[in-house]
């Protein structure tokens, strides 16, 4: 780790730095806090850098999060340890909170924040006109994923990008390699099933927002799978079909540096501060030895298990290595799986007799799997040959009392290793004395001169303190050993003793308090100096300037259907709607003309190798609806005019008018506004905007497919004949979400409810919509076309009064 980088000219008086740590080629390693403990946690084991949030406006507002007012106490316990703090503001911003979350931001760049974690378009593009000085990072939530995307957002002045965790190695190293800008991708934690920024599921079933910091994780409950018909089909692996296993990339360590990223950023804002020791110590030291030797690297098994105890649903390397099947999903439990330590092997009255393949401690507690489920206990008292233990020994078999009733062949998995948090909880307690940046000390005793100490850190940061002047001994005279132990006691200060240089003149002699003064004010002043990059950081006073307003309120909204279904697109437009947004793939396969209308839409997921063959499905067309925002420009730029997706999460002004600056011509707003909500963007929307008026919204799009619930395919997408049909999941309440999988294996799920807003029309039509939108997914042909028109006479009446 290495703190702030200076000039040699003059130690720490240059601004901060923020390239890779330590040398090129090892990645920045990144970890979360949740809370005051996990950031002690993540910076004690060797985190480059933290990132957390405040109270408000980030993606984990159920963490226990930071005060605005603290963050100076935060930064500055990181920055004297050679670590960064990141703050994270990456949630959709909605038009009303734009001011406060640039006063947020402004104030937390004042008390020394490193960066700033930004999902929000709008929010960026203030940031670069408000606050230029301010280094933003853009947030996973924005699904990057492509070339395209990457440089867009280098344009718009973002010095890092976060992947989308579907991106593969191949492709973290294209990426990493465009110039002037720095790639990040996650290396372990829990998987989001949908793309991230493209998950509505949560804010669908109970209003809670994934796009808004509180996502209720849907995607771990129980589902049954049902056909066409409505049959409930059988799924060997379990029911909890959304949830995959964690990722766990430290087996993929080499390859990862050697992709040229640079940083690699470890999940778990809402896990304990445990977690967040165990993993990040693990990390430090396997990095670095993938670093230095990438060709002799393995991970070891003591690292393997501790990583399976801090948390592990099952591990899977998932989309870095190209898994997207079976293999990375955890169909059979949604939550911590912790490690098998042994079985049941008999009973013995009320006592289960266990044999160990693993040591359990008394304090551990345990889970028993058995045929009538699972339940957990601390394992309590041990017996093992007939006399009480502490700890029963690996191989061996121990006798306890289950709280419920289990048999033999029953299955016992440790999900809390006592000893293993103890011992994490010793590195991030608040006594914890040992210092984390190492340091060269150098102490000069030369008779007639001051005591002199200097602490060097790796940056070449300097403190250095003067004692008194140094005389001959009158007694015993001080050895090099005894400076050595009393200038060495940095406990309690962000230091440790990396080497040490010490001049001593012969028969020298210093009193040990002179040794302990200077030490301690040496330490003092490198802290001071350490920090003085981030000091004199003022007040911007950022204004969020509303964008003025450039075109006309629409009088008369259009009628705009979307459908998968060539023939409801025709019947569609024959009732009155005046355009029908088809995707590439659908139109691709269509046979004779089609009619007057038909806009090709370009999916929200698009990958470098699949972006030519989209470009040319919207080939012809004069207007294409585009679902991936870094894709805006170049079809626009082709004569097109460009219609932005509603899952770029347009939410307030700035947000329209960086995608009109990117070339798009109309917007359809994020699905999750409310009336007022939409009501305060018209009032200086840059284009004319629609928003959905019917149908089942899309609440999750993954690279995973679903149905591979049934049993493993071929993965031959295109002729696959189980996704000819629709699919549905039925969660415990019965309700029933519908499932498309696409021609790529993409899985799609729609809301188990349609929306309806028509209603709302004659308030949609005030606040000056130019478009409203009919999603059909499962209609058949005449419920669409009835549909249509008794929108389009919706409209007339309302326009009419």
């Amino acid at each position: 780790m290495v703190s702030t980088p200076s000039s040699a000219a003059e130690p720490c008086s240059a601004a901060p730095s923020y390239h890779t740590p330590v040398a090129a080629h090892i990645p920045e390693l990144l970890a979360p806090a949740g809370g005051p403990a996990a950031l002690r946690a993540a910076v004690n084991n060797g985190a480059d850098a933290v990132y957390l949030g405040v109270e408000q406006l980030n993606a984990r507002r159920g963490a226990e999060n930071f005060t605005l007012d603290g963050l100076a106490e935060v930064t500055r316990f990181a920055h004297v340890r050679g670590a960064r703090i990141y703050l994270t503001a990456n949630v959709m911003i909605l038009a009303h909170e734009m001011s406060g979350a640039l006063d947020m931001i402004d104030r937390a760049w004042v008390q020394g924040v490193d960066a700033v974690i930004v999902q929000d378009l709008g929010l960026m593009r203030l940031l670069r006109q408000e606050m230029p000085h301010v280094r933003m990072h853009a947030s996973t939530q924005i699904g990057t994923h492509n070339s395209a995307t990457v440089e867009m957002l280098r344009d718009l002045g973002v010095s890092r990008v976060t992947l989308a965790r579907e991106t593969s190695l191949s492709e973290i190293a294209v990426l990493s390699a465009i110039p002037g800008i720095e790639v990040e991708s996650f290396v372990h934690g829990a998987l989001c099933i949908s793309y991230s920024g493209q998950c509505l599921m949560s804010s669908s079933i109970g209003g809670r927002s994934a796009n808004r910091g509180l996502c209720a994780q849907p995607c771990r409950l129980q589902y049954e799978l049902l056909d066409e018909k409505g049959s409930t089909r059988k799924t060997p692996g379990g029911a909890h079909l959304l949830s995959p296993r964690d990722l766990a990339g430290v087996t993929e360590l080499p390859a990862l540096v050697r992709s040229g990223l640079s940083a690699l950023k470890i999940e778990g804002r809402m896990k304990s501060p445990e977690y967040v020791a165990l993993v990040t110590g693990v990390y430090r030291e396997a990095l670095d030895r993938a670093a230095a030797d990438p060709d002799g690297f393995e991970v070891t098994p003591a690292q393997e298990s501790v990583l399976a105890e801090a948390f592990s649903r099952g591990f899977s390397t998932a989309y870095l290595t190209g898994e997207r099947g079976n293999d990375m999903m955890s169909y059979a439990r949604p939550n911590n799986r912790g490690i098998l330590i042994g079985r049941v092997a008999r009973m013995e009255g009320s006592e289960a007799v266990i044999a160990l393949d693993q040591a359990l401690d008394g304090d551990d507690t345990i889970e028993f799997w058995t045929g009538r489920g699972r339940f957990a206990q601390k394992a309590g008292a041990l017996r093992h040959k007939g006399r009480r233990v502490a700890v029963g020994p690996a191989g061996e078999k121990v006798a306890l009392v289950p709280e419920r009733a289990v048999g033999p062949g029953d299955r016992v998995f440790r999900v809390v290793n006592a000893r293993l948090e103890q011992a994490a909880q010793r590195t991030f307690s608040e006594t914890a004395t040992e210092g984390t940046l190492p340091v060269d000390v150098s102490v000069r005793l030369v008779t007639g001169e001051p005591l002199t100490v200097t602490l060097t850190a790796p940056d070449g940061c300097e403190g250095s303190s003067q004692g008194p002047v140094v005389e001959t001994a009158r007694t015993k005279p001080v050895t090099a050993e005894e400076i050595a132990e009393h200038v060495g006691r940095l406990g309690g200060t962000a230091f440790r003793a990396a080497s040490w240089d010490i001049e001593l003149a012969p028969g020298a002699g210093i009193g040990f308090s002179a040794l302990h003064r200077v030490r301690r004010e040496a330490a003092q002043e490198l802290e001071a100096a350490i920090v003085r990059p981030w000091n004199g950081r003022t007040l911007t006073g950022p204004v969020a300037s509303a964008p003025r307003r450039r075109v006309k309120p629409a009088e008369v909204p259009e009628i705009v259907v979307r459908t998968d279904n060539i023939s409801i697109a025709r019947a569609c437009l024959a009732a009155g709607a005046q355009r029908a947004v088809v995707p590439t793939w659908v139109i691709d396969s269509a046979e004779g003309e089609l009619p007057r209308g038909i806009v090709p839409e370009l999916p929200r997921v698009a990958h470098d190798i699949e972006i030519s063959d989209l470009r040319a499905g919207a080939g012809g067309f004069d207007r294409a609806v585009v679902g991936n925002v870094g894709l805006i420009a170049a079809t626009a730029s082709e004569g097109r005019m460009v219609e932005a997706h509603w899952g770029m999460n347009a939410a307030n002004p700035w947000t329209i008018g960086t995608l009109a600056d990117l070339g798009a011509g109309f917007v359809w707003l994020s699905p999750e506004l409310s009336g007022r909500q939409i009501g305060a963007i018209a009032e200086s929307a840059a284009l004319p905007f629609g928003v959905a008026l019917y149908g089942r919204q899309e609440t999750m799009v993954m690279e995973h497919c679903v149905l591979m619930a049934l049993g493993e395919c071929n993965q031959m997408c295109g002729t696959c004949g189980r996704r000819t049909g629709w699919f549905a999941l039925r969660d415990a309440k019965g309700y029933s979400f519908p499932v498309m999988t696409d021609i790529m294996g993409r899985s799609h799920v729609f809301n188990s409810v349609p929306l309806d807003l028509t209603r709302a029309l004659p308030e949609l039509i005030e606040a000056g919509v130019a478009a409203v939108r009919l999603d059909f997914t499962v209609e058949r042909f005449q419920q669409a076309q009835k549909i249509t028109r008794l929108v389009r006479e919706a409209v007339v009446a309302a326009v009419a009064g």
